[in-house]
């Protein structure tokens, strides 16, 4: 008696939220969605219930949900879905000069980052705002070496890999090769979205940014992972020299030294000049292999034509990409509001 009803139902459900084909890359971002969801609600369940002996803050708890979401939200949407669509998302090798350049390049991402973090902070607490603390952080007294190896593997590394893979690999592959201006404006947004970082704002998007560009000069997803991998090593060797602010210590814009807004300033000066640097290097290390390879007219060819595999711009916002969007905006008003999850 109910099946003519099923039929409306099963071809909704499979028309917004079956793989598509051609595909697109709105439909992606609902899994990540999805994936944060289940990460956030179970690490509710876990810490809240006293079963782990840790608390999220700490670095074996921030640790354990930021290897959680990465898993769920950037790496199994990015295994399973290129498999019934066809997308090749990790690219193609286009020498080792390349990758090195681009992991040197993480230099001015953690100038940028600390830099911005810093300045932001500052103008928002003069602004008479009380600190929004990320939605995973971890704080710890006293670091030792073991434990800043494991705050940098799981803080920066592990969520390197996750975000290339899915943004620069899944996302990126599924903007067709002649709307991949596009991907500037898209990517950075949603990588800004999916970060549930309020201080890190404004640095988010500018590496969402720069990370297209060494997602396009590379040609491969390890391009952007090596980039995020040279930002903590080079954080490490700056150590002093610049660093971030520790929000925890924060109440006013009074109780940050002034020595952290002003190293800001030249810091951000110095990532400026090395980002025209290594865009100028990438370009030509990128125009040298292509026109190699494909002659004069590399510029042209070397993408390739993915046109009957991926749908037009347009198509990936649909209802999948919006209902995304909205599950990390209710989780953006929700950490606003202070409510740790």
């Amino acid at each position: 008696m109910n099946t003519p009803a099923q039929g409306p139902v099963r071809r909704l459900l499979q028309k917004n939220f079956a793989v598509p084909h051609p595909f697109n890359w709105g439909y992606s971002f609902l899994f990540a969605a999805i994936g944060a969801t289940f990460t956030i609600l179970l690490s509710y369940i876990l810490f809240q219930s006293g079963s782990l002996p840790f608390s999220t803050t700490s670095i074996v708890g921030s640790g354990l949900i930021t290897v959680l979401m990465t898993t769920t939200a950037l790496m199994l949407p990015a295994v399973f879905i290129p498999s019934k669509s066809r997308l090749d998302i990790s690219g193609r090798y286009t020498g080792i000069g390349t990758l090195i350049m681009a992991f040197l390049s993480g230099a001015p991402i953690y100038l940028i980052k600390a830099s911005f973090r810093n300045i932001f902070t500052y103008l928002w607490l003069r602004l008479g705002n009380t600190v929004v603390f990320p939605a995973i952080f971890s704080y710890a007294a006293e670091s030792s070496k073991a434990s800043l190896l494991l705050q940098t593997l799981t803080d920066s590394l592990i969520p390197a890999l996750g975000i290339s893979v899915f943004f620069y690999g899944l996302l990126w592959s599924g903007i067709r090769n002649d709307d991949k201006n596009y991907s500037y404006f898209v990517i950075p947004f949603l990588l800004v979205l999916y970060s549930l970082n309020f201080p890190d704002l404004p640095s988010t998007i500018v590496t969402g940014i720069w990370l297209c560009r060494v997602r396009r000069d590379t040609g491969n997803i390890w391009g952007p992972f090596l980039c995020l991998a040279g930002s903590p090593f080079f954080g490490l060797i700056l150590r002093g020299v610049i660093d971030e602010v520790d929000l925890t210590t924060l109440r006013t814009y009074s109780d940050m030294p002034t020595t952290f807004f002003f190293s800001s300033i030249p810091a951000f000066v110095v990532a400026v000049i090395l980002f025209a640097f290594f865009k100028k290097i990438l370009g030509e290390f990128n125009y040298t292999y292509t026109a190699d390879v494909y002659g004069d007219q590399g510029s042209k060819y070397s993408a390739g034509d993915n046109t009957k595999i991926v749908d037009r711009f347009r198509a990936g916002f649909n209802t999948a990409f919006f209902l995304g969007v909205i599950i990390f905006i209710v989780f953006w008003i929700l950490m606003f509001k202070g409510i740790r999850l």
